[in-house]
């Protein structure tokens, strides 16, 4: 076998290592590269943190805003017959819809002018000013935020079924007779129904509820109403095509305190729905929408042929007066993801909303990093005709 020999020369020159120098300047260049590799991944993180906030907001937003519109636009709604044109005649005992007198026979009046679309100022959680018809009581949990605005709607629901013919018989129309409709609406023992024809409208109680082929036998005793008669016969020849029975929608809106905190310790507000019946524990607030912060509301009331707006504690206010409402909503996002602290003004229903280093109330906004967006809307109050009718006090029986 040949012997090998190996230069140990030649093995010491293939082994020679990087230099201090090299060294250092690998690692510089490789630290140069990991900054920007951690600035861009940063950034798009923060980008897509912001996307996805944004459009949280704007989805809560056009949500919210939607809901509110429809019902404003629904307000008063009750058949054919005009709020203004014709007295609703409120048969049930506990109706959300305030009185405002008595009928020439002694009978007490209620004004659904007053209360189909109105608005409050929340002074305190407690205490709202005017305070919500019905008996309304402010919430304990979720509690409503201070300065922040409330609204009240009702209205005759959308879904609306007829008569087969008259309360009663053809040959025998009767006022005490149960109602009889051609639509199983769902309607339950204890729910509020509206009954309205061209010329009479009756909201009363249900006081018991039997099937009737395809539809439903609503009966309308006392004591729950007021009289066991509706004030007119329905459902007649004459009327028959333009008679609907629906059930009366109360709903009030307003900003409460969910009771959630984000990482920073930032209170999370939301829009809340109360609808009618009130207080009820079996039927406690609904959240609506995650993230507005703020409401404020500006009424629209017709003085000397001029639109103006007003707010719920403006002495001027006068609900039966409403012709359009601008409802103005602050949008903000869960977590702090701004850059910087938030000191802008915002104007929300012709109102501002400065920022305050920890507020904790609607009169102003928390200046943190939480992202926000403004988000304002006019409806018009479309049930209501332009012109006012002053009321006889015998319209109603």
């Amino acid at each position: 076998m040949a012997n090998i020999r190996i230069n140990q020369n030649t093995l010491t020159a293939h082994q020679k290592g990087f230099s201090l120098v090299e060294l250092l300047i690998a690692m510089a260049i490789g630290l140069i590269l990991l900054t920007g590799m951690i600035a861009v991944f940063s950034g798009n993180k923060r980008s897509a943190e912001l996307n996805s906030a944004m459009s949280n907001i704007q989805e809560n937003a056009r949500f919210a805003l939607t809901t509110l519109s429809k019902d404003i636009r629904m307000a008063g709604y009750q058949g054919c017959l005009d709020s203004r044109r014709g007295r609703m005649t409120v048969l049930a005992a506990d109706a959300p819809v305030p009185q405002d007198g008595f009928h020439q026979n002694g009978k007490p009046k209620f004004n659904f002018n007053a209360s189909m679309v109105t608005g409050a100022v929340v002074v305190t959680a407690d205490n709202w000013s005017p305070e919500i018809p019905g008996g309304f009581e402010p919430p304990e949990d979720n509690p409503s935020i201070p300065g922040t605005d409330v609204l009240t709607v009702q209205y005759g629901d959308r879904v609306r079924s007829t008569l087969p013919g008259p309360v009663g018989t053809a040959s025998e129309p009767s006022l005490s007779d149960p109602i009889v409709i051609n639509e199983d609406l769902g309607i339950r023992t204890g729910d509020l129904v509206l009954i309205a024809s061209c010329a009479n409208v009756d909201l009363i109680e249900v006081t018991a509820v039997a099937e009737d082929g395809n539809g439903q036998s609503l009966s309308h005793t006392a004591p729950r109403n007021r009289n066991g008669n509706l004030s007119a016969y329905y459902g007649l020849p004459n009327d028959i095509a333009n008679t609907r029975v629906m059930r009366f929608r109360s709903h009030v809106y307003y900003i409460g305190d969910t009771g959630l905190v984000n990482e920073s310790g930032d209170s999370i507000r939301a829009l809340y729905q109360q609808s009618f019946p009130y207080n009820d524990p079996a039927n406690p607030p609904a959240e609506l929408a995650q993230g507005v912060e703020n409401m404020r509301i500006s009424y629209g009331l017709r003085q000397n042929n001029t639109l103006r707006y007003v707010s719920a504690n403006d002495p001027v206010f006068e609900p039966a007066d409403i012709e359009s409402i601008q409802i103005g909503l602050i949008m903000t996002s869960y977590e702090r993801i701004a850059e910087q602290e938030d000191t802008n003004v915002y104007v929300i229903a012709g109102q501002s909303i400065p920022p305050e280093a920890a507020a904790d109330s609607g009169l102003s906004h928390a200046q943190d990093r939480r992202y926000r967006l403004v988000f304002n809307t006019t409806v018009k109050v479309r049930n209501r005709r332009d012109e006012k009718i002053k009321f006889s006090q015998t319209a109603n029986p």
